[in-house]
């Protein structure tokens, strides 16, 4: 917390936007309804919420594409292709 309270002002690195970065955790964590935790790849304060999250679902995805690709989840080659 920076002064009288507030948290700094920071510019991802991504995108350029400014952030304030307690909002940004609020906002990434609430998206995911808890399930991930700002803290285990944000905390520098480095990238907003909305780069976050983006990352983060197209990680997801990833996964999920690979998990096809192996036969440990139905399989659909259009999710595949988009995500491989």
């Amino acid at each position: 917390m920076g002064l009288f309270g507030r948290s700094e002002v920071c510019v991802c690195e991504r995108c350029g936007n400014t952030f304030d970065p307690v909002d940004a955790k609020s906002e990434y964590e609430s998206h995911f309804n808890g399930e991930l935790d700002w803290d285990d790849d944000y905390s520098g304060n480095t990238v907003c919420a909305d780069c976050a999250i983006a990352e983060s679902e197209a990680l997801i995805n990833q996964g999920s594409a690979i998990m096809m690709m192996n036969g440990d989840e139905d399989y659909d080659d259009d999710f595949v292709n988009k995500w491989l």
